[in-house]
């Protein structure tokens, strides 16, 4: 949650990385979750589509019907990669 994150809605979030030259798109699962599920240099490109955003939504909407051990078979079957567990902001 620190740094730079700009909401945009339905779960989507982008944020800003490495001294603000890379972007990644974050969708919170519930609230309890955060998975980065696109990442990609500024340059490249400079925000998503209308399109683009509309299936993250929806990504995230699902994400969120995810029950936690269907979050741990994902992490199990190296589906999804933990990068931290336990920390609260």
């Amino acid at each position: 949650m620190a740094g730079q994150v700009d909401d945009l809605g339905g779960g989507v979030y982008k944020k800003r990385l490495g001294r603000n030259l890379y972007r990644s798109i974050v969708l919170a699962r519930g609230g309890r979750n955060w998975v980065y599920e696109y990442l990609f240099a500024k340059q490249d490109l400079a925000n998503i589509g209308d399109d683009d955003l509309a299936r993250l939504r929806k990504l995230a909407k699902a994400y969120e019907k995810l029950t936690e051990s269907e979050v741990d078979a994902l992490i199990q079957q190296s589906a999804w990669k933990e990068i931290c567990h336990g920390i609260k902001a």
